[in-house]
């Protein structure tokens, strides 16, 4: 039998054109290491670059989504300077890579998203959350800070008021208090948890994929009000010219579903 050591840090399955990514270091509550990073980053990528994933899920084993970095090994006191440089480094290329790629990224969040945990589940594209899971950014209260774009993106998701109290303050809060400052799609039990998040990828899934791109790229731009007015009729001409926005056209009249193929 594989040790759980030996056990991969991170657990690639997929369900139609949906790809799904479980963090598995539950005997860690999935504490983030340079390996699951690094595994990570490879996993989003590899999704990213298949033409037949339309979304990807991105949750955790066992009794928590990532608790944040594994303060054990941190402690330890055997890392090098450069150890330490590679080990942000690797944390901020796989928010960015969440953040960046074209395909859209649903966070499942059960139990806890702490400190760098919740900087990946606040990466992902669409968040669905058990109501009592809970989330915090500690960095501040344990003499450290955060990291994922966090001082960027969530100001804009929740305001900077409210993002001002959760990053200084570093008090948790519960899923569904997530869900009421719209910081998540949705806040639903835990026994649902499951159930919600597939049926939202699907949905995800079912849509036009370039489209998709188009639209998740413009969003993380933040344009001002006179550029995204100039740019958008060029993302529209650039789609009139794919086969999908053929379909679409063709489906809607035929009162019918799309089949889109990302072409």
């Amino acid at each position: 039998m594989t040790a759980a050591t030996d056990a991969p840090t991170v657990l690639v399955t997929r369900r139609g054109r949906v790809a799904e990514l479980t963090l598995n270091r539950p005997d860690r509550l999935n504490a983030v290491s340079e390996q699951l990073y690094r595994t990570l980053i490879d996993a989003l990528v590899a999704a990213d670059d298949d033409p037949r994933v339309r979304c990807v899920v991105l949750t955790g084993a066992g009794r928590a989504f990532c608790v944040g970095a594994d303060l054990k090994a941190h402690a330890a006191g055997t890392r090098t300077r450069a150890d330490r440089e590679e080990y942000a480094q690797l944390g901020q290329q796989a928010c960015r890579q969440i953040q960046t790629m074209s395909t859209p990224v649903v966070a499942a969040v059960n139990g806890y998203a702490l400190g760098a945990g919740a900087e990946l589940a606040v990466s992902a594209d669409f968040l669905v959350i058990a109501d009592d899971a809970r989330m915090g950014f500690p960095e501040v209260s344990i003499g450290t800070f955060v990291g994922g774009g966090v001082t960027h993106r969530l100001p804009r998701l929740v305001g900077l008021r409210r993002a001002t109290d959760l990053l200084i303050l570093g008090e948790r809060f519960t899923g569904a208090r997530a869900y009421d400052w719209g910081l998540a799609h949705a806040a639903v039990r835990p026994v649902d948890l499951r159930d919600t998040t597939a049926a939202l990828a699907d949905s995800i899934a079912s849509k036009a994929p370039l489209a998709l791109a188009r639209m998740k790229a413009a969003l993380r731009r933040d344009d001002p009000l006179d550029v995204a007015l100039e740019s958008e009729p060029w993302d529209l001409l650039a789609l009139m010219e794919t086969e999908d926005w053929a379909e679409g056209v063709a489906a809607f009249s035929e009162r019918r579903d799309p089949i889109f193929r990302g072409q």
